[in-house]
């Protein structure tokens, strides 16, 4: 059913996104790998996606600029004649310490619109503007990564612009999914702590790890799993797939 279908996985060049590349080229995809400044990883991750049988192509796009996501479906089409699949993966996670957000305005607004942009102006935008496509051709996948917080109604400290921002990810997942059925499914895989940040210390990691009850992070790999699980759903659409490690079972 997949072979010679065509994926665009936004983000994809490093990390999380690379690793649902290389998974979708694994199931015959051909895939689109968008990056922002990590050209020579996307490149590598091409190379890696043409040694499991199928074609990739590297675009360079900044998503907060909606002339760049216009390019970067142009060109994606160009190349492999339609998108099928659209994996909104891109992200940021910046420490914003909520006492920080309100001591300068120029601060609060640079970091609030960022992450508005990465998270939902442009996961919304790209997924409308192939959505509607796909719809009219009949098949369509988009899948959002957005965070374990989302479907649990919870938060963590320190990180209130991402959260924000991602909650209204799970929010453009419930409205695309009404607006493009029956012929587009929409979901989306929520993970917990996957890679930690640089400024995180073996000793903040080590915390965290011991407060979940699988005692690990959850890794890209896993999270490929449920992208490509998704991909093949027949019976799902507005649903949010948790992967947290067993974080979920607790507060703290």
């Amino acid at each position: 059913m997949l072979k010679g279908k065509v994926a665009l996985v936004t983000g994809g060049a490093r990390r999380i996104g690379r690793q649902i590349a290389l998974r979708l080229a694994e199931e015959g995809i051909d895939v689109v790998v968008n990056y922002r400044r990590s050209r020579e990883e996307a490149l590598e991750t091409v190379r890696a996606i043409a040694e499991r049988g199928a074609r990739g192509l590297a675009l360079q796009a900044d998503l907060v600029k909606l002339a760049d996501c216009d390019s970067l479906i142009q060109k994606a089409v160009a190349e492999f004649g339609q998108i099928d699949i659209l994996v909104n993966n891109a992200s940021e996670f910046p420490k914003t310490p909520f006492e920080r957000l309100f001591l300068n305005r120029e601060f609060y607004e640079g970091t609030f619109d960022q992450l508005a942009s990465i998270h939902m102006k442009a996961p919304f935008y790209l997924a409308g503007k192939i959505g509607m496509d796909m719809k009219q051709r009949g098949w369509g996948r988009i899948i959002n990564i957005t965070d374990r917080c989302t479907i649990k109604g919870t938060a963590y400290k320190d990180y209130g612009p991402y959260l924000i921002t991602k909650y209204g990810l799970y929010g453009i997942t419930q409205v695309l999914a009404e607006e493009l059925a029956p012929e587009v499914l929409v979901n989306a895989v929520a993970p917990a702590l996957v890679i930690a940040p640089e400024d995180f210390s073996p000793e903040e990691i080590q915390q965290i790890r011991e407060k979940l009850p699988l005692k690990h992070e959850v890794t890209p790999e896993e999270i490929a799993e449920e992208v490509v699980h998704l991909v093949k759903s027949k019976g799902k659409t507005g649903s949010t797939i948790l992967i947290d490690a067993g974080a979920g079972v607790r507060t703290f």
